[in-house]
Parts: C-alpha cells; sequence; structure tokens
C-alpha cells in the first residue's frame, strides 16, 4: 500500500512495471516498486494541472490523462463538489494532456472539453477514446494530434476528431476497451432535468452555484 498524499482516481502501468498515477491533487504520478513517488508533471508551460483524473499509456510510452477541470480545482473543491460545480457552471475548461517521459514534456492534446472524465486507446494505438461526462459523450481523437480545440471538433470535417457517441442517459465515467475492441463505460447518474434545463441559460448556472449545497440539482444515485 502507498498513500500518494492527494487524490488518486486513474492509474495504468508502463511496460517495466512502473505503476502511473492521475491525482486529483497532485497531477501524474510514478510510484515505484520500493513505494517511492515521483511527480512526473503537474503544469503544462507553466499553467497548473488542476483535476488529473485518467490516464491510459501507449505502447511506444505515450501517457494520455485527463485534465477535468482547469475552473474548479480538486484540492480546492475537493473531487465531488469540483466535479458538480464544474458541470453547472459548464464553461468547458477541461482538457486531455499528453506526457512524453523521454522528453518529460507536457503537450495539450485536445482541450475545451466539459470535464473529461475517463480514456482508452484503440488497439492499434492510433486513436484515443474520452468519455466527456459533463457533455454525455464519447469521442475518438486521433493519438497523434496536439492543440485541438473540441469546441471547433463540433460538427466539423476535421479527420482527427469526432464524436461517436452522443446524447447518452447518463454522466460516463471512465473508459476501458475490452479485448475484443468493445468501449466500456460507467454511467455515475442519470440525467439530470434541471441540469439540462439550464444548458442554454448561463445566468441561472450561475445563480445555482451561490445556492447552499443542499439545494444544488444532484441527480439521484
Amino acid at each position: 500500500m502507498v498513500n500518494t498524499g492527494g487524490r488518486p482516481l486513474g492509474f495504468d502501468f508502463t511496460a517495466d512495471g512502473t505503476l502511473v498515477v492521475a491525482d486529483a491533487f497532485r497531477g501524474l504520478l510514478a510510484v515505484g516498486p520500493d513505494r517511492s513517488i515521483t511527480v512526473l508533471t503537474d503544469a503544462v508551460d507553466g499553467d497548473p494541472i488542476r483535476y488529473a483524473d485518467a490516464v491510459v499509456i501507449a505502447d511506444d510510452g505515450l501517457m494520455y490523462f485527463t485534465d477535468a477541470s482547469r475552473s474548479m480545482p480538486a484540492n480546492e473543491w475537493g473531487t465531488f463538489k469540483a466535479a458538480l460545480l464544474d458541470i453547472l457552471e459548464h464553461s468547458c475548461t477541461g482538457r486531455v494532456l499528453v506526457y512524453d517521459p523521454a522528453s518529460r514534456r507536457t503537450e495539450s492534446m485536445v482541450s475545451g472539453l466539459c470535464f473529461p472524465n475517463g480514456v482508452a486507446l484503440s488497439g492499434d494505438g492510433q486513436w484515443l477514446f474520452i468519455a466527456e461526462t459533463g457533455e454525455y459523450r464519447i469521442w475518438k481523437v486521433q493519438a497523434a494530434a496536439r492543440g485541438l480545440d473540441a469546441k471547433t471538433l463540433v460538427g466539423g470535417n476535421d479527420p482527427r476528431g469526432r464524436v461517436i457517441a452522443d446524447n447518452l442517459p447518463g454522466f460516463p465515467d471512465n473508459l476501458t476497451r475490452s479485448a475484443d475492441g468493445r468501449l466500456w463505460t460507467g454511467l455515475t447518474k442519470p440525467r439530470s432535468p434541471a441540469i439540462d434545463g439550464m444548458s442554454a441559460k448561463p445566468w441561472l448556472r450561475a445563480l445555482t452555484l451561490r445556492l447552499p449545497q443542499s439545494l444544488w440539482p444532484v441527480p439521484p444515485a
């Protein structure tokens, strides 16, 4: 057992067996056999990673992981409150990042996502699948793509990324691919009519964020 000192949410293993953890409070961590913890990355060009959530490692060693929210830091709000507030605010500040252990560089793959929560690679490693919790959908994006903006990809003809599952009946949380290539996601809660009804009313979303927590429109389990 090892204590990261933060809030580990996702993990994967490198080819040599090193455990890599997406820690919501601390960023992307490597845990050695001796239980030593190394921070691989906690910022992108000086911009802090505020909510590392899920990670998947490609055969070439590249590490794809989500920074679910840049407006609601997990270490300030806690993971649940930050997630709920981010989805209510709906400013879609989440992103998918790529860490290269060879160069120790972190790059943005796609930004403008509303609480990206899970990632999985295709069998050939050419595509990354992304669960976008706040928009009830799943993306398919070229693994080699960098600097994309989800807002410009929606409804467009850019071959580098598109939505492959939309209008899901609940909030997709995490993502994995089975041996036969099938994608699996868990739906944490059903959709909320109250949250959906506020989608085009930013003033109402802003008002809701200021209500006592007992009045937040949290869907039933």
